[in-house]
Order: C-alpha cells, then sequence, then structure tokens
C-alpha cells in the first residue's frame, strides 16, 4: 500500500524545460512527491512470472511504496513503441496514466486518428494513407488541386511538403529514399485545406465528466509559408468567438478518449475540420506559466484509474 502519492513525468530533462518545471510545481502543489524521468530510466521486466515495469534497475511491484499512483507522459514520440507497453502495464497495475494509453496510441499516427474521427462522425480533411516506394498513385477522390504529404507519425510539421498536384506527389513519393532505422513512415496526402495559413490549437482537458478548453490559440504561417510556425494569439473568448472550432476539437477529444490533449483544427470549404490531434501538446509555460500544467493535473487526480 502507498504511503505517499508518487507522480513520474516520463521526458526528457533537456527538452521542455519550462513545460516540465511547471508541471512538477504544480504536481507537488497538489500534494504529490514529483519526479521528471528519463525514458532511457526505464525498462519493461518479462519472464515466466509475468510482466513488470522497471525503474532505475529496481522493479514497480504492486502493492509497494515504489509503484508511482499517476504517470505523465510528455513528448516521447521516439521511444513510443517501447513506452507504449511499459505505460501499457503500469496502467495494468492500477497507475494513472494520462492520457491513456489506447487514446495516445491513436493520436501516435495521423492515418489512425483520422480513421477513429471518421468512424465517430467528426469531421476531417480527406485523407490517403501511402507507402513511398515505386508506384506511388492517389486516387481521384483526393482532388485535382494542391495537396499536402506529411509523415505519418511525425510531429512538430517535420518533413510536411506541399504540391500543387497529384502527379507532384506521386513523384515526389515514388522517388527512391533511405531507409531510416531500417523502416520508410508511411505518409497521408490531404487536400490544402482551404483556410491554409492560419489554423487553431485548442486545449481540451476532462476532469471528471466535464471537457473542458482552458485555451485556444489562434496559429499563423510565416509569410510565404502554409506551415503554421508564425504569430500565435490567444482566442480569449473561444465559445463566442469560434465555436465550431470549439466543438470539433471536444468532439474529437471524446471520439479518442483523451483526457488531455491539443487538438489542431482548420477551415476547409467553410466548415471546421480536424487537421490532427496531439496526446502531449506543449504547456507553453514560457508564456502561460503554470497555467496548462495545472490542469493536466487536475485532470490526472480526477481520472479513475485504468
Amino acid at each position: 500500500m502507498r504511503t505517499s502519492r508518487r507522480l513520474l513525468v516520463i521526458g526528457y530533462p533537456s527538452r521542455l524545460v519550462a513545460d516540465h518545471r511547471e508541471l512538477l510545481a504544480a504536481a507537488r502543489a497538489a500534494g504529490f512527491d514529483a519526479e521528471l524521468v528519463a525514458p532511457s530510466r526505464l525498462g519493461l521486466e518479462v519472464s515466466g512470472a509475468g510482466e513488470q515495469v522497471v525503474l532505475d534497475g529496481m522493479a514497480q511491484r504492486p502493492g509497494r511504496d515504489s509503484l508511482p499512483e499517476v504517470v505523465l507522459p510528455r513528448g516521447v514520440n521516439r521511444p513510443w513503441p517501447l513506452l507504449r507497453q511499459i505505460l501499457g502495464c503500469w496502467q495494468r497495475a492500477g497507475v494513472r496514466v494520462v492520457p491513456d494509453v489506447a487514446a495516445a496510441e491513436l493520436c501516435a499516427d495521423k492515418l489512425v486518428t483520422t480513421r477513429a474521427l471518421v468512424a465517430a462522425g467528426v469531421p476531417v480533411l480527406p485523407t490517403v494513407g501511402v507507402a513511398p516506394g515505386q508506384g506511388v498513385a492517389l486516387p481521384e477522390g483526393i482532388g485535382t488541386g494542391e495537396l499536402v504529404a506529411k509523415p505519418a507519425r511525425a510531429s512538430k510539421a517535420a518533413g510536411v511538403e506541399r504540391y500543387p498536384d497529384p502527379a507532384r506527389v506521386q513523384a515526389a513519393l515514388g522517388a527512391p529514399r533511405p531507409l531510416v532505422a531500417g523502416l520508410i513512415d508511411h505518409h497521408v496526402v490531404q487536400p490544402l485545406a482551404t483556410s491554409a495559413g492560419i489554423d487553431y490549437r485548442v486545449i481540451v482537458a476532462r476532469v471528471g465528466h466535464r471537457m473542458l478548453v482552458p485555451a485556444v490559440t489562434r496559429r499563423h504561417a510565416s509569410p510565404g509559408g502554409f506551415v503554421t510556425d508564425g504569430e500565435v494569439e490567444d482566442v480569449h473568448d473561444p465559445s463566442r468567438e469560434v465555436p465550431e472550432v470549439v466543438e470539433v476539437a471536444t468532439r474529437a477529444a471524446r471520439a479518442l478518449g483523451l483526457g488531455f490533449g491539443g487538438v489542431d483544427v482548420i477551415e476547409h470549404q467553410g466548415r471546421a475540420v480536424v487537421l490532427e490531434v496531439n496526446a502531449w501538446p506543449g504547456l507553453a509555460a514560457e508564456v502561460r506559466g503554470r497555467q496548462l500544467a495545472e490542469v493536466l493535473v487536475e485532470v490526472a487526480s480526477s481520472e479513475p484509474a485504468s
């Protein structure tokens, strides 16, 4: 039986430094014994007796003080295939993981995310998934105008490219390319949204049965670009200023079972559609201080163990 409330933030000490600082401070203020743990300190021991998470070489067994109450993975895209298994083991042992492992898995691949949202009736951009290589061909339904192609598992706009027509996409994705760590990531191809250059990041949080929207930002592309890496401004009254954006984002979070996340929404042909969903959105601590960190800790405190 635990004698203290232990919370682990899983992340890299050299990245998201301000976010981690505020998240740990918010957790401690809420009564947790909080620690930042690098993914490399974790392992999964598997034997005939079962499986258990290993931290710093020590097994984290149920019923011991060492088993955390809450685990918050943050920005762990690269080690996710291993961490998914580690976090799943913890979750089955009664540890609260935010976001839930199944929800984070749905967000890890843009094609998987899109399929789940379509199944739930949430509006999205038309999407085609392809594996780069000789013979790539796109269906007519993707349209004849400008298209965007991007790796399905990338983040922070890595590898996003714009093309004037399907023929250029097919030529680019059909060109030989080297394996990276033995892989070629599959890509998603989508029409260039009619409002490309402006989108919204909606932070959605589930506290108990309430779905909250603690922050909405309007993001702009740099001059001449289409990726929204330029000016960012707060939407101060989202429910009044961008009600459709908020509604679509909260529907997406519910459909994915996401307790805390960032939903990117863009306007296409006169309606708000989901562009992608981030299970580990930045907390913008440099600008917002502890605001979103406190919301995430509140979510972690209110969610029932899986």
